[in-house]
């Protein structure tokens, strides 16, 4: 038995309870969760944005300790350190013959129809979370969920390459391979767009413009890399971002909070061949609309960041590395440490725009 936070309807608060575990299957493996951090993602299954049905264990931003391998695991064992991806791959299919196994539809679907269905309480089958459910002492995953890191970073730093980190700075330096003297907006500070942020300063951007509506964010960003600020309440961002950059608008523009209308923002924003990169999830109803005009005849683009466009077992270690060599801000991202009971005012402080990341700690 294992206490997890459990999303028993939509837009209510997590029930914090006792559930059971199921031992680990041929391909997956029982993981002892370290940390796990608090990512707006977690909140937009609550509000039902994006479609992960009830019963759910929350929580997809992990990382934890290898305790049990399934028999037909072969790349880790028992020990190990790991990061828990919510994307896992088959290794079969066409995304992953070429390469692109972020895009593997196949964890997907079995998180939607409850086939890796770990948990369970009083004989009903209780669904995870991306196939992560990391919002609990111990969860069990695919192998291909849990990659291996070294063992001596802080594993309450570690989680946060789980998603937030590999999604920000991925977005930057993989999707869209930033090259040095570019001009960037992010529209959106919150934890990834601060990674964003401090992925385009990596990859040498001249011009980096956080766009939010809290000044606090915004002096975050100024933290991660940003070299001009713009409070979207106080001002036609779009129109700030152009003043910024001359007239001529930016190369790559960063929607991080998946609203429609900020797309069209940013898409407005751009310079002519410039492309607007959604990394936020608008809800699975939502529509956008831009200019169709600036398509053909200004050559702008508008092009999605899955998971920061990742390789994760080449990716993650990266990240890992870079905070090792104090080239990547992890620490600053980390606002408040909790507990497991306290997940509920962590979301409250989310929606109040307190804090950047919280981190929970079993």
């Amino acid at each position: 038995m294992v206490m997890a936070a459990v999303m028993r309807a939509f837009n209510d608060p997590l029930s914090v309870e006792e559930v059971s575990l199921n031992a680990p299957r041929e391909d997956e493996v029982l993981v002892n969760v370290t940390a796990a951090g608090v990512c707006h993602s977690d909140l937009s299954v609550i509000e039902g944005k994006i479609p992960m049905p009830p019963p759910c264990v929350l929580g997809h931003e992990g990382a934890g300790i290898v305790e049990e391998v399934g028999s037909g695991v072969t790349s880790l064992s028992k020990g190990d350190h790991v990061l828990l991806a919510w994307v896992q791959n088959c290794g079969k299919c066409h995304f992953c013959q070429a390469g692109k196994t972020h895009l593997c539809p196949a964890g997907y679907e079995t998180a939607i129809t409850g086939a890796d269905n770990v948990f369970e309480k009083d004989g009903v089958g209780i669904g995870k979370m991306a196939g992560v459910g990391c919002f609990a002492e111990k969860t069990v995953v695919r192998e291909t969920a849990a990659i291996k890191i070294r063992d001596d970073i802080p594993l309450d730093r570690a989680c946060l390459v789980g998603c937030g980190v590999m999604t920000g700075v991925g977005a930057a330096v993989n999707t869209v391979k930033i090259e040095p003297g570019a001009s960037v907006a992010v529209f959106g500070c919150g934890g990834v767009g601060l990674n964003v942020i401090q992925g385009a300063a990596l990859c040498g951007a001249s011009t980096i413009i956080a766009v939010d509506l809290l000044d606090a964010k915004l002096e975050q960003a100024r933290v991660f890399g940003a070299t001009h600020t713009v409070n979207g309440k106080d001002t036609d961002p779009t129109q700030a971002v152009k003043d910024a950059t001359g007239g001529l608008g930016v190369d790559f523009a960063f929607e991080v909070i998946g609203v429609p209308a900020v797309i069209t923002q940013a898409f407005n924003s751009l310079k002519r061949g410039g492309a607007a990169v959604v990394v936020g999830v608008p809800g699975f109803d939502q529509q956008i609309t831009i200019p169709a005009m600036s398509v053909p005849l200004e050559e702008k683009s508008v092009i999605g960041s899955l998971y920061g466009s990742a390789n994760l077992n080449r990716d993650m270690p990266r990240m890992i590395e870079l905070y090792m060599n104090k080239q990547l801000k992890i620490d600053e991202l980390i606002s408040r440490t909790i507990k497991l009971d306290e997940i509920n005012a962590a979301f409250d402080a989310m929606k109040a725009g307190e804090v950047n990341r919280s981190v929970i700690v079993y």
